[in-house]
């Protein structure tokens, strides 16, 4: 069997898609011709209001991203991690498999309440300091003093990441212990990432949490300079451990609008694009008929979801829920729409978590519709979706929604559609002022109750923030018990059934497991490869 990464190749290079997509009088009477004007005034208006500029210094590459890399100060990291400015203790290689980073290795005692990681010797911050059980404590102490700090990437409070954490303490020069006040049997699945970032106690103040200035991590890249929501300068660190990056200076440049990276990219101001959502799926298409672009393709941490408020009626009923996620094609939805960066599925946790189970993905309207005529009878009901505007510049959300604001019509919804900045969308979710909402949800760690909890308890962060209004006595019941439980065959058959219980019952209604697909000018670049989470950085270079 062809894997689906082989298979989004071969319809690409055979035009199957495109084929496909006539086939689709919907999408042909709704889209084409809209996407055909809307290319034109974008690539006009982009090319005049957002120029690059030539590169600064010899051999500098230039890639674009979605959103800022480097928000600063304020952010817990810095810098993404896509950067790779910062290392973590322990991380995922780039096919998402765990592994130790700056920690070598680690052991715990028998109930798993205290962890003892050995580092990396040899190791040095950019700016000379060395990487050593000093430093990881004082990030650390960082942490706890810090509180909840937002970030564009992932949020980050100690006690989250660190259920039950009650300190850190030196045992040699390159030797630390985690102590606990409960068993942690999945702590290194929580530390991946952005969980255990390690950077010089020199660039930041232990007190406030803020950075004092450019952040400074172990990584093969450090930053030489800043455009605040601009772009980002690295240079290769000549001291770095493993293997030195290969190019010498690489710019990150922020282009939120989809068109201008298309038309950047089209125009050699860039020679890639980097980071979720990096191209719309239809632009990506239009760069592949050009010989000198290419694309890299990976699984990635991502899911799309459509979130359903079920505080309010009709679909504080279960069965609506069901019929909705029934209704839902999303194998078409991934074809026609993703064209397809992504798989179709039904279940809470993205593939890429050694957690994740499979499901199959059916549609059956005849039983949504049953389903939703024992709840609605003949009423009709004025639902409002709205779209956060990094879901229109990243995903062809505009698309789904109106796909869904005509097979909603079949349960009796009327479905109208609003297109929100991202704080306008925060304000309405945390509201509750919505019935459907589309967007994404990454994972931070592979710990599946970080993800699960959160929507399947009754007090779940995003349960209470979004309005969900989910309530599953079996899921109460699971997630009690398993805090206590060290037996990881135990808490997998666990996590089994509280994946099946979210498909049986859905708090929220996945569409598809993302990829992370990149394209990139090959005529101008190698080592170009997509990870789960960001590039091959370290790997580029100019042919």
């Amino acid at each position: 069997m062809q894997s689906p990464l082989l298979s989004y190749g071969l319809a690409v290079m055979r035009g199957q898609v495109v084929r496909r997509m006539r086939r689709w009088k919907f999408f042909l009477r709704k889209c084409i011709w809209l996407w055909g004007a809307a290319l034109v005034f974008l690539l006009v208006f982009a090319a005049c209001v957002w120029p690059v500029g030539a590169p600064e210094y010899p051999g500098e590459i230039v890639l674009a991203a979605a959103r800022d890399l480097a928000p600063g100060e304020k952010d817990p990291y810095y810098i993404s991690s896509i950067a790779k400015v910062w290392e973590p203790l322990v991380e995922t290689d780039n096919d998402g498999t765990i592994r130790g980073c700056l920690a070598e290795s680690w052991e715990s005692n028998e109930d798993c309440t205290r962890w003892r990681f050995l580092l990396r010797q040899g190791v040095l911050f950019q700016d000379g300091e060395p990487f050593d059980a000093d430093a990881v404590v004082a990030n650390y102490r960082r942490w706890e003093r810090m509180g909840y700090r937002t970030s564009t990437f992932y949020g980050f409070l100690l006690s989250r990441v660190y259920p039950g954490y009650q300190g850190i303490r030196k045992l040699g020069e390159y030797e630390v212990e985690l102590s606990f006040d409960r068993p942690q049997p999945m702590l290194i699945y929580r530390m991946i990432n952005f969980s255990s970032p390690m950077f010089s106690p020199k660039c930041f103040d232990v007190e406030s949490g803020d950075f004092t200035g450019y952040a400074v991590g172990t990584g093969p890249f450090q930053i030489v300079d800043r455009k605040p929501g601009q772009w980002v300068l690295l240079r290769r660190f000549a001291g770095y451990h493993g293997e030195t990056a290969r190019s010498e200076y690489i710019r990150l440049v922020s282009m939120p609008n989809t068109a201008t990276r298309f038309s950047a990219l089209k125009a050699g101001e860039i020679l890639g694009v980097l980071d979720i959502g990096a191209m719309a799926p239809s632009f990506t298409l239009e760069l592949l008929r050009d010989p000198r672009f290419a694309v890299a393709a990976n699984r990635n941490t991502i899911n799309q979801y459509l979130t359903v408020n079920q505080e309010h009626w009709p679909f504080s009923d279960g069965r609506m829920i069901r019929a909705i996620s029934l209704l839902m094609d999303r194998e078409a939805i991934v074809r026609y729409y993703f064209h397809p960066q992504s798989e179709p599925t039904v279940g809470m946790l993205n593939f890429c978590s050694p957690f994740a189970k499979r499901y199959p993905v059916r549609r059956d309207e005849a039983a949504a519709i049953a389903l939703a005529e024992e709840v609605m009878g003949d009423a009709w009901y004025q639902a409002k979706l709205l779209l956060p505007q990094y879901g229109i510049s990243r995903y062809s959300y505009k698309e789904v929604a109106e796909y869904l604001q005509m097979e909603l019509k079949k349960l009796h919804i009327d479905l109208r559609i609003l297109i929100l900045d991202s704080a306008t969308h925060g304000r309405y979710t945390s509201a509750g002022n919505y019935d459907f909402s589309l967007g994404t949800h990454g994972m931070a760690n592979y710990a599946p109750e970080s993800l699960l909890q959160g929507y399947m308890t009754e007090a779940g962060r995003e349960n209470s923030l979004y309005h969900i209004g989910y309530k599953n006595d079996e899921a109460e019941e699971i997630f009690r018990r398993l805090p206590g439980m060290l037996d990881m065959e135990e808490r997998r058959a666990l996590y089994d059934r509280l994946q099946d219980i979210a498909v049986e019952a859905p708090p929220i209604l996945p569409i598809d497991s993302d990829y992370n697909v990149v394209v990139y000018n090959q005529a101008e670049l190698t080592g170009y490869g997509a990870t789960t989470y960001g590039v091959t950085l370290d790997k580029i270079a100019r042919r």
